[in-house]
Order: structure tokens, then C-alpha cells, then sequence
């Protein structure tokens, strides 16, 4: 057969409770029947555990017919998907297979029968990344949020994963590796349109025990197919190009960006595919089992009070320039009474200003007074504050 219309399904095999060898058993039963497609390591989930396949079709139908590989590597119409999926089920002892998503046989299980997935590690990462964004992309939920910095920038680790396209423009672009048990997913988010909740993101994915169901003769008519069914998963469109367009100048840094999401994908095609865009390929690597660096520090969120007093925490660590002036409660006694009798003199003169200029009657006198008063309080504040913290050092022995 040498006909140049494909497809593919995905078959997931279900299997109840904890099943060791299911990779093993699903593999065997597909390579007796010579498919053409690939198998994923073993998802686990807290009542089951499951192996999906992606096996290749010669048309698009409902019910499709598979291919099928001879001795020689040629391909052959093998059975349709409906007669083989119950020859499937029975020689897996699988609970239950699902064809693109559902049950043919009854009712498609949910997550109340199967359980919630594994746990999820994640991390984040960019050069302009800010802990406090990811305070905020955390929410009020209870959460610890493990940071330490990189040449490249922040990196971030936490408990439980953050909702990242609350994580602003200014943040933008930055690398989002998640890892549920052999899955890791590179995922680059870049900015969004300031109107969109929802920006373009770019995505690789490597399942580190992903294999062929059977593996065809090289440059024989399966192989071929093969790696065409391999580009089919990968979904490379125009989307994804201009994408990569926006986020890489170069036209040579493209071409292999492109290359690495066409090729079949490996720990070390990913490193590099994150450090074309300008990420720390040392990222991916804390995801492999790397130890995390001893100077990181964690944040603690959950609940309002908690979690906005972090967020203000953080930006008071971040803040630099003019702009640490709002942020002086980590300043030393002296600095702090400095700045505060500093603010209580400007404050004095802009009232002197306020009271006799003309220039600011358009201002209420509520207003004017209020503005004031937080003046003086700032500088009273922070005047008083420096007092006590130079008391209490002098009083620390």
C-alpha cells in the first residue's frame, strides 16, 4: 500500500487498580497484531492505571481500518477499529478501552471511578519572571512556592501548580515545565494581546518511555509512514511557525526550533529546544532528579491575609530605584529615620504650597487635607519605626 492518506486513533487501555506490566501487556497484544503506532509509558491514577496507544489508520472513518506491517516492512489493511478493539479488551484483560476518548463498549468511566491523576510537578522560569506574579498567579490556596535565581532568571517550583495565564505582559515570555509521572511538557508562554485572558504558547512534549508498537525495517514503506505519523502527532501548523517568528530573529535559531518539534523527541533535544529561546536548559533537569540549589527560599501562600502580605513581601524584595521608597520597611534605623523626617519636611512644604498657591484651589480642601495627613503619617510612620528598630538593636545584647 503506498496510498498518502493516514490517520490515527488513540486507544487507552484502562486497567482498575495498580497493574505493573501494563506497557508490557498492551505492547505484546498490539505487536502479535503488527499495528503501526506508538505506545506511552504507564499513567497512573489513584484507582487505575493506563497506557495509551496512538495507532495508525488508512483513512479517516468511524470505523477506521488499521494498518497492519508485514515481515517484509510493507503495509497492509489490517482489521477495522470496532472488531479489534474487543479483541483488544479480551486479550489485555483491560476494564476498559477507550477510542479517542470513548467507551465503545457502554458508559465512558470518569474521574469518580478512576481517581485523580498523579501529582504534578512544575516549574516556571524566565528571565523577567517576578515571585510575586506567581503569588498572585497562586491565588489563596494553601501553597509553598520554592524560588532560587539563575543566570537566566527566576526559576520556581510550587506545590501545587499556579494559574499561569494570570501571570501579566510584563512577565511574558516565560517557560512552564510541568511533569506528571514520565510526561514532561515544555510549554513558552509568550505575551498576549492586552484585551486576551489567553495567550500563544509554544509546546513540546517527551514521554520518557514512549516506543514504537512494533518497529519496522529501515527506509522500508512503514518507516516512513511511521515518521509521518510521528509529524502528525507533533501538529506543526502555521500557527505554530508564526509563532516561533515572533519569538526567535534568527532565521538559523528558527529552522532548528522547528526541527527539534518535527523530530522525535529526547531529554536532550528538549534542553536545547528551551535554551533557543533563551531559558536555562538546567531547567529540565530539576524535573530528571537534579537537586534543587541550596540558596533557594519558599513562600508561603493561602488565604487572603497570607497571600497578599507575600505578594507585598516579594515586591518589596524586587523593587529597585525610586521605586524602593514605597518599600522601606526592610531599610536599616538610620535609613528609616532619615527617610522619615525627610518625608515630614516635604510634606510641611507641600502644605505650606497647598495653603497659599492658587494653583491647587481647584482641589477640594477634604482632598487637600487628606493628602496631608497621609503624608505625615507616612513620614511619622517610618520616622517612629526607625526609632524602635535602633532602640531594639542597641538592646539586642
Amino acid at each position: 500500500m503506498d496510498s498518502s492518506e493516514f490517520n490515527y486513533l488513540n486507544l487507552e487501555f484502562i486497567f482498575m487498580g495498580d497493574k505493573p506490566d501494563a506497557v508490557q501487556a498492551v505492547r505484546s497484544v498490539l505487536a502479535d497484531r503488527r499495528l503501526l503506532g506508538f505506545i506511552g509509558g504507564a499513567i497512573e491514577r489513584e484507582k487505575a492505571t493506563e497506557v495509551l496507544a496512538e495507532v495508525a489508520t488508512v483513512s479517516e472513518a468511524r470505523d477506521a481500518v488499521l494498518y497492519r506491517i508485514d515481515a517484509n516492512g510493507k503495509l497492509r489493511e489490517g482489521s477495522r477499529v470496532t472488531k479489534l478493539v474487543h479483541e483488544l479488551k479480551n486479550s489485555t484483560g483491560a476494564n476498559y478501552v477507550l477510542v479517542d476518548g470513548e467507551e465503545i463498549d457502554g458508559p465512558t468511566p470518569d474521574e469518580d471511578i478512576l481517581g485523580e491523576l498523579g501529582s504534578t510537578n512544575e516549574l516556571l522560569h524566565g528571565a523577567t519572571l517576578k515571585a510575586s506574579e506567581l503569588v498572585l498567579a497562586a491565588g489563596f490556596e494553601d501553597n509553598q512556592i520554592t524560588v532560587w535565581n539563575s543566570e537566566a532568571g527566576l526559576m520556581a517550583m510550587p506545590t501545587y501548580p499556579v494559574f499561569a495565564p494570570g501571570i501579566s505582559r510584563s512577565n511574558r515570555p516565560f517557560l512552564s515545565l510541568t511533569r506528571t509521572g514520565n510526561v514532561i511538557m515544555a510549554t513558552i508562554e509568550a505575551k498576549r494581546a492586552r484585551k486576551d485572558l489567553f495567550a500563544p504558547a509554544l509546546t513540546m512534549v517527551l514521554d520518557l518511555e514512549r516506543q514504537v508498537i512494533l518497529d519496522p525495517g529501515a527506509e522500508s514503506p512503514a518507516a516512513t509512514r511511521l515518521a509521518e505519523l510521528d509529524a502528525l502527532l507533533r501538529g506543526i501548523d502555521d500557527e505554530v511557525i508564526e509563532l516561533i517568528d515572533q519569538l526567535l530573529s534568527d532565521d538559523a535559531q528558527r529552522q532548528e526550533a522547528l526541527t527539534l518539534l518535527r523530530n522525535p523527541t529526547d531529554v536532550a533535544s528538549l534542553k536545547r529546544f528551551v535554551a533557543l529561546f533563551g531559558f536555562d536548559p538546567r531547567s529540565v533537569d530539576y524535573l530528571t532528579g537534579r537537586p534543587i540549589p541550596e540558596d533557594r527560599r519558599i513562600i508561603a501562600t493561602g488565604g487572603p491575609f497570607r497571600s497578599l502580605r507575600a505578594a507585598l513581601s516579594e515586591q518589596e524584595r524586587e523593587a529597585t530605584g525610586i521605586s524602593r521608597v514605597l518599600f522601606r520597611g526592610g531599610w536599616n534605623p538610620k535609613a528609616l529615620m532619615a527617610s522619615g523626617a525627610l518625608v515630614l519636611a516635604s510634606g510641611a512644604a507641600a502644605h505650606a504650597v497647598m495653603a497659599n498657591s492658587q494653583k491647587f484651589a481647584w482641589l477640594p480642601k477634604p482632598a487637600r487635607q487628606l493628602l496631608i495627613s497621609a503624608w505625615y503619617a507616612d513620614g511619622a510612620f517610618y520616622l517612629g519605626k526607625g526609632v524602635v528598630d535602633a532602640f531594639k538593636e542597641k538592646n539586642k545584647f
